[in-house]
Order: C-alpha cells, then sequence, then structure tokens
C-alpha cells in the first residue's frame, strides 16, 4: 500500500503513532496525495453525517465539539475554516485555501466525524476506500490504483486485529 493511504488508514484506526510516524517522511508528492485522500475522507464522512442540505446549527455545534476534543490549545483550528471545509465537502460554497491549517482542520474533523460514527473496522475501510475513489484522479506517488480492502489488511495486519 502506498504510504500516504496507509497513513490515512492508521489515523481512521486510532493508531495516531502510526500515522504519525509515516507522515513524518513525506516528500513534497506523498503530502499532496495524503491531502486528496484526507479531503475525499472528509467528504464522505460529512455527507454521510449531514446530508446534501443540512442545517447549520449541527454543522457548528459538531465544529465546537470537534474543537473541544483534538484541538486542545483552542489555537490550531479557526472554527469559520473548519465551517467552511465541511460546507464545501457538501457543497455548499468554496473551501479554505489549501494550506497547512487546512489539512490540520481537516483531520481534526475526519477524526470526529469517525468518531461520532463508530463504526465497525470492516465499514471504515468501505468508507476510505470510496475514500480512494473520490480521490481517484489525484497524483499518487507511484501512478497506481488506491488500495482494496485486501492490500490495506495485508499492510495493517488481519482486520481482526483493528481495533
Amino acid at each position: 500500500m502506498k504510504s500516504a493511504e496507509a497513513a490515512l488508514r492508521s489515523l481512521a484506526h486510532g493508531r495516531v503513532d502510526r500515522h504519525d510516524r509515516r507522515v513524518r517522511g513525506f516528500a513534497d508528492d506523498e503530502w499532496r496525495r495524503y491531502a486528496d485522500l484526507l479531503a475525499g475522507a472528509l467528504l464522505v464522512s460529512a455527507r454521510r453525517r449531514f446530508g446534501p442540505e443540512p442545517d447549520r446549527g449541527p454543522l457548528i455545534r459538531f465544529v465546537a465539539s470537534a474543537r473541544e476534543r483534538y484541538d486542545t490549545t483552542g489555537l490550531e483550528v479557526d472554527p469559520t475554516r473548519a465551517e467552511a471545509i465541511l460546507l464545501a465537502a457538501i457543497g455548499e460554497g468554496p473551501g479554505p485555501p489549501e494550506d497547512a491549517a487546512t489539512l490540520t482542520a481537516r483531520t481534526l474533523l475526519l477524526l470526529g466525524l469517525l468518531e461520532d460514527e463508530g463504526m465497525p473496522a470492516d465499514a471504515l475501510d468501505d468508507l476510505l476506500t470510496s475514500a480512494w475513489t473520490t480521490a481517484e484522479g489525484a497524483p499518487t506517488t507511484t501512478g497506481g490504483a488506491a488500495p482494496t480492502t485486501a492490500e490495506a489488511a495485508t499492510e495493517d495486519g488481519p482486520a481482526a486485529e483493528r481495533p
């Protein structure tokens, strides 16, 4: 499995240390691929959670909840940026500029969405496969296709070991 896919899968399965080790050595093209996959996973998760035309109240409350849980300093994620990211993911406006702050916000939002949904490992793998498909067309480090669940199980161990 390519490193960007493996890093996102590790993050989604709650293996933050493994995720951090994987992303630490990313080259620029791997960061771009990772950002594309992260955006795809957030898009799929946000649409599952909020639907195509959400009321902004639950979206705003979710951002506040995610910031409370994951943004320990209160300075890492701007709530206006986070709301814009979610609104763009569901097709309600442009997203913020692609930069480190957006990547951080997407990561924290995705963690919140996945935790709130509480998916079993196999459903989480299906969601990630949808994210790979959503990001398909984005440049990869090797030009290969997105990993299948079977390939992911080979990389991260059997599905039974997943949280």
